[in-house]
This record gives C-alpha cells, sequence and structure tokens, in this order.
C-alpha cells in the first residue's frame, strides 16, 4: 500500500462531504456574478435584531454607485443558496397584478431617510412608477409553500428541509432590512441623494414546482424555473408593515434570471436621468422642511 492511498482516500471523502452542503453551489453563482457585478461579498455578517445575534447571508453582489446628476442609484443582488436532492419545493401561487407598493419593502431614497420613516413613498413611487421591473411580466405570485419528500426521508429531513425555506426567506428579509437600518440611522443631509434597490433572491438547486389550487381542491402542480414569493415584514421606521418580493429561481436558470435584474438597473438608470430635476427638487424640498422643523423644535 502507498503512502499516498490513505491522503487520497481522505480528500475523496471530504470531496463527498462538500458536495452535500451549499457551498458548491454559493461559490458557483459568486462566479457568474464576478463578471457583471463590481463587488462580490460572501458570507456577508449582519445583525438579526429579532434574535439578538449575528447571521449571514450567502452572497451580496453589488454595483458601484451610479451618479446622474444629484443622485445617486446604488443597487444589489442579494441571494441565498439552497439544494435539496431528498425533497421538492412547491410553491402555492395566486393571481397577481404589481403595484409599486409591493416592493417598498426592498427601495430607501433620501427623503425617508431624512424624515427616518420609510413608509413615506413619494419620491418611490416618482421614480418605480416610472420604471419597468421584471417583476411586472408576473401573473402569479407565491404566498405560501411547502416541501415533500420525493422518496423516503426520516422526520429530521422533514423538519430540515422544512426550515431552510423558512431561514432563506427570513435571512433575505432581515439582511435587507438591516442595511437600510444602517443608513436611515447614519443619514447626513449630503449631496448626492442616494436611491437604493434591493433584489432579494432565492437559488436552488432541487426539484421546483408552482401549485395552483382550483374550485374543488383541483390542483395543478407545475414545474417551474422562476416565482416570485410575497412577503410582509415591519420596519422600526415605518408603522406599517412593507413588502418585499422575492424571486425563487432554479439554478439552471439563474443566468437568464440575473440578466432580468441587469435590465431593471438599466432601467431605473433611465427613469432617474428622466426625472433627476424633478425627483432632486422634491427631495430638496422635503430635506430642507425637515431640517427647519427640526431647528425649530429645539429652539
Amino acid at each position: 500500500m502507498s503512502s499516498k492511498e490513505p491522503h487520497d482516500a481522505l480528500k475523496e471523502h471530504l470531496i463527498e462531504e462538500i458536495k452535500k452542503t451549499g457551498y458548491p453551489l454559493e461559490i458557483g453563482i459568486s462566479s457568474i456574478l464576478d463578471n457583471s457585478w463590481d463587488i462580490i461579498v460572501n458570507q456577508d455578517t449582519f445583525v438579526d435584531r429579532n434574535k439578538m445575534g449575528l447571521r449571514e447571508i450567502d452572497i451580496c453582489a453589488s454595483k458601484k454607485p451610479t451618479r446622474i446628476g444629484n443622485l445617486e442609484l446604488e443597487t444589489a443582488l442579494v441571494i441565498e443558496c439552497k439544494k435539496s436532492d431528498a425533497f421538492s419545493w412547491v410553491f402555492f401561487t395566486r393571481p397577481f397584478a404589481f403595484k409599486i407598493d409591493d416592493v417598498a419593502g426592498q427601495y430607501l431614497d433620501e427623503a425617508q431617510m431624512a424624515a427616518k420613516n420609510t413608509g413615506r413613498l413619494e419620491v418611490m413611487r416618482m421614480i418605480l412608477g416610472n420604471t419597468s421591473l421584471h417583476y411586472e411580466t408576473q401573473k402569479w405570485v407565491a404566498v405560501t409553500f411547502n416541501a415533500f419528500a420525493t422518496g423516503k426521508a426520516h422526520r429530521g429531513q422533514f423538519r430540515e428541509s422544512q426550515s431552510e425555506i423558512n431561514e432563506a426567506r427570513e435571512q433575505l428579509k432581515t439582511y435587507v432590512d438591516w442595511v437600510i437600518d444602517q443608513d436611515v440611522r447614519e443619514w447626513v443631509s449630503t449631496l448626492p441623494y442616494t436611491i437604493e434597490m434591493y433584489f432579494p433572491c432565492i437559488v436552488f438547486r432541487g426539484s421546483l414546482f408552482e401549485a395552483i389550487v382550483g374550485e374543488n381542491d383541483d390542483i395543478r402542480l407545475n414545474p417551474t424555473k422562476h416565482l416570485i414569493l410575497s412577503n410582509l415584514y415591519k420596519s422600526p421606521y415605518s408603522i406599517y408593515e412593507k413588502n418585499v418580493l422575492i424571486d425563487i429561481v432554479s439554478e439552471d436558470y439563474f443566468v437568464e434570471y440575473e440578466k432580468l435584474v441587469q435590465k431593471d438597473i438599466e432601467n431605473l438608470k433611465r427613469t432617474i436621468k428622466r426625472k433627476t430635476n424633478t425627483v432632486s427638487r422634491r427631495i430638496t424640498e422635503i430635506v430642507t422642511l425637515l431640517e427647519s422643523t427640526y431647528k425649530s423644535t429645539r429652539a
């Protein structure tokens, strides 16, 4: 027996163990993003206020800020990667007609930061109301979901698979909320005025299905590569719950999905270029009024 054999056996064992994890998927998706995003951060750490501890998001890909007049656009694609061989993910959908408020929880602008009120949607509607986003093409939206065993699986595996869907959803919502919270807390009145847009996404390696339930429990089950999941969450800077649309994307569709996000970003740039004077003027009015009110209350 050669001295290399035990070492080779260990390597083969480790490789098989690594394949069981989500790391190969995460690194593969990150490599795809290298060509078109400026900053790729893996395992980005953030604070979960609900659990009072640190957590990590799999991937945050961001663009360098784009300055257009007195406005600056910041965009990020935030991703959780999941895989399952033993379970299929099934998302139950309902008819959907996209509204601007559906993405209020993944957007932030200077007026909201100045007011410390992310429920202030005036500027958001000026921008997103004139921008075509990929969410508009979806006629159905997932409102709930479940994991179903594709073969024999023990109870612990089921709980783990079910919790992975919930965990991915909560990770994305909590991460975006935390980033927005930091920007609001640290806001200082200065030019350029910031516009931020986040695109949360779960990339799944496994079987993905959409379930449409009709009358008399008539169920249509369709394999899918892309759907959106609607979610509400409560921000500390809004008295209202806000919605977030999370894209659920199969691994083999991710390249096409990423092109949709790139197109959204270009559409945002075009809108801001067209509306830069109007939006800048309105933000200046809001910031000036808020600062004046703040000074008068301190006098």
